[in-house]
Formats: structure tokens, sequence, C-alpha cells
């Protein structure tokens, strides 16, 4: 039979995070604890006095929250009502942490534990019901582990007694659309509330909500909420079915802003616990922020963006790479770099497998945001190999001065840009300049001078028969393949790395030897201030435009969306910038950071990843 709490003997704590020193700010927060405290004490819903009712915005320590539960559950013994909106995180144990305004993401140390307070539930409360909604990321957590290995982990997780309803499944997250008044699972709870369901009973009990909110929330692109219940919990009921109220009746409107704070109750502890209670617990829904995917706060959805196709709520779970490290024993992630590019990316250390540079910082930068909290290791590749370590599975990911090609493309995929930068030319410049009069049928180290001489600018500039080095890339590829480059060099080796192409191009006079290099200018850049000791000289512009970015397998579009979300939040938060300046602006003599465009996620992919 369906129950309505008795107003009197029932009390609600309301309890919300929207502003975050280290996380993304929530500001719909504010206006999900208004909005939830009106329609609370409303008189079309449960008419709970206002002073039954305790509303807790950015607590500032965990036992802040916990003490205000703790004290309703004292007064109340009807229904107890427990709210949380705001970040959520995982912790090492695999169980819920919510996120406060001090909470920092790594470290589940600086939220508030679930457990906390699912224990206050079971020891401290006098309520025969409990009804607890945590709109916050990973869900289903609040439920357990729901998988064969474990069946009846959810049962063991819960309070006794329970109906517990998740937004999500444990591993996904939810949406909190840019300019929406509320999140998008508390605005739907409210829709529900407020508008109610046509075609249902006189009450809105928690099992017809639940089953609502899935035929509602599916189809929009939200995660499909979860249940569980015990002793006739999903018979509780949160208000009368305004669907089906008398059309003189005054609704209360969840669809606009509230105009008016919620008043804080005022508790007043009344001792004593409660025996053979009966329990109710809605669990959890989720959303997640921009690029804090793995950190468990709101995905921002940016509607006027992409009005004409639903949003993905990808999380860690979502792309087959990382679920399967995030599951491999050790949770260790492979990262194909380049070893010999000075200030992009460089071996430093042989014995302990250490790398330093731009694209070092960056894909750890990159990692974190989308989730990864394992373990990366560094595996160097030569430009010719990159393609067959992603399809051979010997790394997981490649970012190495990596350029997204039509050819490339046939084989693995890519992420957006993450550094643009152009072909250019590296020459030795002369100490001395020996005799008046150079030609360039004389030895190297003659050419050498009147290479300097001759004032190149451009690549048409240099004389027929120059030996140049590259290596298997982009760059050897667009000499190949245009006639008028092509002529331009007499002898044009493919050398291993880049390092053996330095070698040749210092080792003056020598049979073997190469007068220019050419590849890209952030690379030489690199050469040159390491090995050049003024000896080297880059003298033209750029000719031909290149953009990084990091390469994966192919069908893991989550991926995709996850490392665009993660780049777009680099460059608008500065973190490619100070990467750029601490590893390539010495480099680049100065030359200020000048970061890709800013990329545009919304669209890709096109379509939600399966599995």
């Amino acid at each position: 039979m369906t129950v309505l709490p008795d107003p009197g003997a029932s009390r609600a704590v309301l309890v919300g995070t929207s502003r975050y020193q280290h996380l993304e700010q929530l500001p719909a927060v504010s206006n999900n604890l208004q909005a939830l405290a009106a329609h609370l004490t409303g008189p079309l819903s449960l008419r709970l006095p206002p002073r039954h009712v305790t509303v807790l915005e950015n607590p500032a320590a965990a036992h802040t929250a916990v003490s205000e539960v703790r004290r309703a559950a004292a007064e109340a013994t009807d229904t107890l009502i427990v709210y949380f909106a705001g970040h959520g995180l995982i912790d090492p144990q695999d169980t819920l942490s919510l996120a406060l305004p001090h909470t920092e993401s790594g470290r589940v140390e600086t939220g508030l534990p679930y457990d906390w307070l699912r224990q206050v539930l079971l020891t401290d409360s006098r309520a025969e019901r409990h009804v607890v909604i945590l709109d916050c990321c990973y869900s289903g957590l609040a439920l357990g582990r729901m998988n064969a290995a474990s069946p009846g982990l959810a049962d063991q997780a819960s309070v006794e007694g329970s109906f517990l309803l998740a937004a999500a499944a444990e591993t996904r997250t939810a949406l909190a659309p840019v300019g929406d008044t509320y999140t998008a699972f508390t605005g739907a709870l409210l829709d529900t509330l407020s508008r109610g369901i046509p075609g249902g009973p006189t009450l809105l009990d928690l099992g017809t909500i639940y089953r609502h909110l899935r035929r509602t929330l599916g189809p929009r692109g939200h995660p499909v909420p979860q249940a569980r219940g015990r002793n006739n919990g999903a018979e509780v009921a949160l208000g009368p079915n305004h669907a089906v109220l008398p059309d003189h009746a005054v609704l209360p409107d969840h669809t606009a802003a509230p105009d008016r704070p919620a008043r804080p109750g005022r508790t007043v502890r009344a001792g004593g616990k409660g025996a053979g209670r009966r329990h109710t617990l809605i669990g959890t829904a989720c959303a997640t922020a921009l690029a804090l995917l793995a950190a468990g706060g709101y995905f921002i959805w940016d509607q006027q963006a992409s009005q004409d196709s639903k949003p993905p709520a990808y999380g860690i779970e979502d792309s087959s790479i990382l679920r399967r490290v995030k599951n491999y024993k050790g949770n260790k992630i492979t990262i194909g770099v380049k070893k010999d590019q000075p200030g992009l990316s460089e071996l430093v250390d042989p014995n302990r497998k250490v790398f330093k540079g731009f694209e070092i910082d960056l894909i750890e930068y990159l990692l974190g945001e989308i989730g990864f909290q394992g373990d990366i290791v560094f595996e160097p590749l030569f430009s010719g190999e990159r393609e067959t370590a992603l399809k051979s599975n010997d790394v997981d990911l490649v970012i190495a001065s990596y350029s997204a090609t039509p050819k490339r493309e046939k084989e693995v995929n890519f992420s957006v840009p993450y550094y643009k930068t152009g072909q250019s030319l590296l020459m030795r410049k002369s100490h001395t300049r020996e005799g008046e009069v150079q030609t360039w049928d004389e030895k190297a180290a003659s050419r050498d001078v009147a290479l300097v001489d001759m004032k190149i600018n451009r690549v048409e500039d240099l004389p027929d028969g120059t030996d140049s080095c590259t290596v298997d890339s982009t760059s050897s590829e667009f000499m190949e393949e245009n006639p008028k480059y092509k002529e331009k060099f007499d002898v044009q080796k493919k050398e291993a790395s880049y390092k053996d192409c330095i070698e040749g191009l210092l080792d003056e006079g020598a049979v073997g030897s190469y007068e220019v290099i050419s590849t890209d200018d952030v690379i030489l850049a690199g050469l040159a201030y390491k090995y050049g000791e003024n000896k080297l000289v880059r003298p033209i512009r750029p000719f031909k435009t290149e953009e990084y970015a990091v390469g994966m397998k192919k069908g893991d579009p989550a991926l995709e969306y996850l490392l665009c979300r993660a780049i777009k939040k680099s460059i608008t938060g500065k973190s490619w910038e100070k990467y750029y300046n601490t590893h390539l602006k010495k480099i680049m003599l100065g030359k200020p950071a000048n970061p890709p465009d800013e990329p545009s996620c919304e669209k890709r992919p096109s379509s939600p990843a399966v599995g």
C-alpha cells in the first residue's frame, strides 16, 4: 500500500556543493536545493513545515554535513529525506565519496564518504523510512557492484529494508546541460514531481517515479536509472500525482528558477534509537563535468553548440582502451613517444626510462582529465613504428609528433590536434669563411659556406643536388611526392631517428654527411638547441603545415571524445601554455605560445560507443 509521509514527523536535509576550489563549478546545484526545498514544503506536495527542511549549501567539512543528517535522524520518527548534489569521486575501495568545496580530484580523503551517511541511517536514526537522493557521479556505487561474480553485493551495500534509485550504473555519467536551471537528473525528478505522470496513480510512489524516469531519461541520451527495493520501500510516495489533480489546483512551477531561497530548519535533538525500522533509500544521480569524467563531477553539454544531435555521456568505462587498462592488473597504460626530440619528448634517464618534454606533460594531463589514475609507461618508438605498435597493442596511445594524414587514418584514429607547426630546414653555419668564391662542385666544407652565402629563404633557393636527411614521416613523403622539391636533393636518406640525422649534419666534410635536415620546425628547433652549439641555423619559415594529434586504435569513439574534451580544457585552462613555456619557449627562441584552435567536441563522435 502506498505510504505518504507524515509532515509533522518527517525531516529533510538537502546538501549541495555548487562552488569548488579545485573542480568544475556547478551553479545549477544551488537551484536544485532551492527548488527541491520548495517542493517538499509546497501545499500540493509533502507539505513539510519549512523548519523541518535544512538546506546546507557548500559545507566546509564532511562532519558538518554528517552532523546535520544525524540531528535530523534523531528528530524524524516517520520519514527522513537526505539529498546531495555535486561532484562524486571513486575511492580506491571502489566506494562513493561526495565532493565538498575543498575536494581535490585524486584525493578522496578530502570528500565525504557516502558510507558515513549510510552508517548514520543504520545506527542513529529513529525514522521508519529513509529517502536518500544523491545527484552525483558514479551513482550506482550506492547500490554496490552488480555483476555475476558478486550477485548479492548490492544487497549487502544497501541499508537494510531499502529502496535504492540510481541515475546510472556505477561506471556511467549523466548530463548537466549548459544554461539549464537544474542538473539533468534533478531537473527530471522535479518535473515529474510537479507535473505528475498522466495515467499514473494518485500518489507518486518511488517505484512509479523510477519507472517513469527510466522511460524519459533514456531516450534523451541520459544514462538509464537503476533501482533496488526492500520491504515495500517502492511504495513510499514523494507527493501527489499532479497530472490527475483537479484542473483548478495550483501547481508549484519547477520549470523556472525558484524566486525564494528555502528556509533552513531549526533542528532539535530528540535522543533515542528505534528498532525494527523500515528504510527507503533513493540512490544516486550522476553527472560529470567538462574534462572531469573520472573525477566524477558533471558532464556539461552545450546544447547551443549541438542542437541537432544527442550528447554522448561518456565515462572511462565507455572507452574500450581505458576499460581494459583500468581492469588490467597493475592498472597500467603504455604510451608510445619519441626519445630524441628535445623540448617535445626526450629520454633523459635510460636506466629508469624517464622522459621529459611538452608531449610528456600534456599526455599525463590528458589522461588525468579523462579519468585514468594508474601507472603510465612510456615506450620509445621510431616514426615508422607508430601505426604498427598501435595495431599490435604494443602501446595503447601514441603522442609522438604524430600528424593525422589520410593515409594514416586508414589504419588508426586520431584525436583533435594539440599542436601546430610546419616543415622547415636545418643547416650548418660556418664559423670561418675561407675563400671568396665558392661553388657547389667543391668539397662539403666549401659547400657549407656557400649555403650560408646564398641566403636561403625558400626550399626553391637550395641548389640542386643538396644532400638531405629525414626520417620515415610526412616530411619525407612530402618531398618524395613533390617533384620540384625532390629534384633539389641528390641524396635524401631516411634515418631511423633524428639523432642519426643530426650526427650526420654535424660531421662536416665526412663521407655520408648531410647538408640539411628537413622536418617539422619545432623538432628542428629542439635539435638546434641541444646539439647546435651555434653551428646550426633554421634559414626558412615553415613551408608546410603540420598538426600533431594523439594516435589510437580504431573503434574507440568514446576515447576520441574524452580526449577532445581534455585537449580543449588544456587550451582554455592555460595548461597547454604552461607546458609550452616550460619546455618549448626557450628552444623556439622566445616565441610566445600559439596553441591550435580550440576544438569543437560536441559532434565527436556522431554516435555513442557500445560496450
